[in-house]
């Protein structure tokens, strides 16, 4: 048996025992904390992308004298943060200060070794990075730390892009209160405004004039009823009706329900969990009012189709087209939610050629 590597096995104990039982900002700020003192590192930190050509600190640690604050925004260019994002490992084992003169964080305090670490999600898009200072060089980890730090950024980019998810989450979520608070307003608010005038009016002619009282009463009904259908279809979109009895059902009722002709052509008999076939009624419910608003369709048609473990989602109609994923929160709400399962959503929309909406869902999120 061959002995184990005792760099490798050093800073993969430290960065694990160091990062254990922590998630979230308190793991990204135990890594940093570990890997400056495995490194003797003046600085590690994580840092974010989060504009074009900025950066935003998560985490740093550092040395005494050695501050980069958490939350603060850096331009890339000029600097080697700009080329981590080239490389999965960029390292500069000296002259960082003279290869790189406008980083005035280097020439500030000194250092001239520097190592990034590439995060990327899971669509290996980069995200952010790890970066590690320092002062003495040539700084030269072994490959076997190079790995290490490749397995601790690997569950610091999980990180991040869980973060991201929850804050799409929280913006989808927003909007939709938004968007409920306005529909509540503007319909069932007003309904009922209405309706109390009209029974109040009633009961004063009541008695001086009973007719004029019964049109009142009728206005107050008709009111109420339309408030009622509001309140239904509100609660419609919250929840979908009949998706206790499986996604087959609850279509087939949408499609009922629906002026525009829906077609389910394939859907698998197997039931997936109920977050994901809530996803796929709430794509087929936005791309089937899209559709009857927006597209000028005659029919939509549906195809699900079942993998081990993913739902390939196709919905398509045949309207005119030119619809803008960005344009609208519904579309846009779908796409976060999409993504919160691990998923994708594309949108294809040529002008004249109809609407298609492509999903891929993860069954187990």
């Amino acid at each position: 048996m061959a002995a184990p590597n005792l760099e490798e096995s050093s800073l993969l104990t430290r960065l694990a025992a160091g990062t254990a039982g922590v998630v979230g900002k308190a793991f990204l700020r135990r890594l940093v904390t570990e890997l400056a003192g495995a490194l003797d590192a003046e600085l590690a930190f994580v840092a974010e992308l989060c504009g074009d050509g900025d950066a935003c600190t998560l985490a740093s640690a550092g040395k005494p004298g050695i501050e980069l604050r958490e939350g603060c925004v850096f331009k890339l260019a000029g600097t080697p943060c700009e080329h981590a994002y080239r490389h999965d490992i960029f390292l500069v084992p000296r002259g960082a200060r003279l290869r790189y003169p406008e980083d005035r964080f280097l020439r500030t305090y000194q250092l001239d070794g520097y190592l990034a670490i590439a995060l990327r999600d899971a669509r290996g898009w980069p995200i952010g990075h790890i970066g590690v200072v320092v002062r003495a060089t040539p700084f030269q980890p072994a490959p076997s730390e190079l790995q290490a730090l490749r397995i601790f950024a690997a569950r610091a980019a999980a990180e991040l892009e869980r973060r991201r998810q929850e804050a799409a989450l929280l913006r989808a979520a927003d909007e939709e209160r938004r968007r409920i608070g306005r529909d509540l307003h503007d319909g069932a608010q007003q309904r009922l405004v209405v309706l109390g005038q009209a029974l109040d009016l009633a009961l004063r002619e009541l008695e001086a004039d009973p007719a004029k009282a019964v049109e009142r009463l009728a206005t107050a009904r008709e009111q109420a009823s339309i408030a009622g259908r509001e309140l239904r279809e509100l609660v419609k979109g919250l929840h979908p009706v009949g998706l206790e009895r499986g996604l087959r059902p609850a279509l087939t009722a949408l499609a009922v329900q629906s002026p525009l002709p829906l077609v389910i052509e394939a859907l698998p008999e197997e039931r997936p969990g109920a977050v994901v076939e809530a996803t796929v009624w709430f794509l087929v419910s936005e791309a089937l009012t899209n559709a009857i608003k927006h597209a000028a369709a005659t029919s939509l048609r549906v195809t699900v189709r079942g993998e081990r473990d993913a739902w390939e989602v196709r919905i398509a109609d045949d309207g005119r087209g030119g619809a803008c994923p960005s344009a609208g929160t519904g579309l846009q709400g779908l796409r976060a939610r999409v993504e919160s399962l691990g998923g994708t959503l594309r949108v294809d929309s040529p002008r004249g050629a109809g609407t298609t909406l492509t999903a891929r869902l993860r069954l187990r999120p």
